[in-house]
């Protein structure tokens, strides 16, 4: 019976490995030029903010030279800083919640409340740290004129030399972006919200049943705007850049939120089984499996155990030095093909730091209760001189 069970999960774990595996070879090839379009819908940006005074000058400089009108608000969450009176001075209407729940979801839920949306408005949602080029909003636009309801943009990161997480962060985002976003793309699914560099229709949003009360809202709205049959548009020349964190600590506890959320969306499952659809399918593999990275760290280990024990119960190490090699190797060229320079992919290995965190993560994603609010440093707008 032991061997049995040993057996069906080894085996289930390899299949997960290829079938991961066979999905990113989707991601291989970049999607066509966007054709220009007209645009349908007026874009309004909202940016929820928790004391975010010292960043926000640089995401509302930036939309400041956006190529496309907008309506810029800045959703003052319960700040205890001059936050909405920076934004005030760079021109964003500022909508100030005092209390309530905490978290972005039921902040954007209450600003939505207050503020609906018209028919022929689309929600753009950023956060406060955001780095946003000046075609992004108009690259929008002509989404929402191709039918698009919800579109995702590339996230990018602002400080991968920061620190060696920080840095592992940002190989991992470039590689998914690619290799997860971009293959569902190129499938016809449906890709992941980012939480931020979002933009999603009144009616998108309607049948979704709005943002919801978990602490990943990102994650949980996608697979609801699934199942209401609204596929997540990918925008991969559209890339909107954040701070990722540089301490363990601050990362371990932001990637317990998420694995919090994560596990909070899990309750969609059997709605999204019976939809029958790859698609449905495939968002039940990413919101059940563990982290890439230490699916790799596993393969690896369980390599190395077969080889120096010869356990009976473990297939063959060659099978699993295999498995690993897959994984291990797969994202470089991936990696090379979004010009990430020959210095990051010398320092590819930093993924590693990744999987050692997944237990850690894990652990404390079984005690997370409340929003844990992500600190961000300063950010100043880029003037036109440092810009060239």
């Amino acid at each position: 019976m032991l061997e049995l069970l040993a057996l069906a999960t080894q085996v289930s774990l390899l299949l997960l490995i290829a079938y991961n595996a066979l999905v990113a070879l989707w991601g291989w090839r970049s999607p066509p030029p966007h054709r220009p379009k007209e645009p349908s819908r007026r874009l309004r940006v909202v940016i929820p903010a928790h004391n975010e005074a010292h960043a926000l000058p640089g995401v509302l400089g930036d939309l400041a030279r956006s190529d496309f009108p907008l309506d810029i608000w800045v959703l003052s969450d319960r700040s205890e800083d001059a936050t909405a009176v920076v934004a005030a001075e760079h021109g964003a209407s500022v909508a100030v919640r005092d209390s309530g729940e905490n978290g972005k979801g039921a902040a954007l839920a209450w600003y939505l409340d207050q503020h609906p949306l018209a028919d022929d408005e689309m929600l753009v949602v950023l956060d406060a740290d955001n780095r946003v080029p000046p075609h992004a909003m108009g690259r929008i636009a002509q989404e929402a004129g191709l039918g698009r309801e919800a579109v995702q943009c590339y996230l990018d990161v602002t400080n991968p030399d920061e620190s060696l997480i920080a840095e592992a962060a940002a190989l991992s985002y470039w590689a998914g972006n690619r290799m997860v976003q971009l293959a569902r793309s190129n499938l016809g699914w449906s890709v992941d919200l980012g939480g931020t560099g979002m933009a999603l229709s009144a009616t998108a949003l309607a049948d979704a049943g709005g943002f919801g009360d978990t602490l990943a809202e990102d994650q949980d709205l996608g697979v609801r705007l699934l199942l209401a049959g609204h596929l997540v548009s990918w925008l991969h020349d559209v890339r909107i850049a954040d701070e990722k964190p540089a301490h363990v600590g601050v990362s371990i506890r932001q990637r317990a939120r998420w694995m919090s959320g994560k596990r909070a969306a899990r309750r969609h499952t059997v709605a999204l089984l019976r939809k029958r659809s790859l698609a449905a399918v495939d968002m039940v593999v990413r919101l059940w499996q563990p982290g890439r990275s230490f699916v790799a760290l596993l393969s690896g280990g369980l390599a190395a155990i077969a080889a120096l024990t010869g356990s009976t119960l473990l297939l063959p190490w060659q099978v699993w030095a295999t498995a690993t090699a897959l994984q291990v190797l797969q994202p470089i060229p991936y990696l090379a093909r979004e010009k990430v320079g020959v210095r990051r992919l010398l320092r590819y290995p930093l993924l590693v730091l990744l999987a050692a965190l997944w237990l850690p993560v894990r652990l404390m994603s079984n005690r997370v209760k409340s929003w844990y609010h992500t600190p961000h440093k300063p950010v100043e707008p880029e003037t036109d001189q440092q810009k060239a």
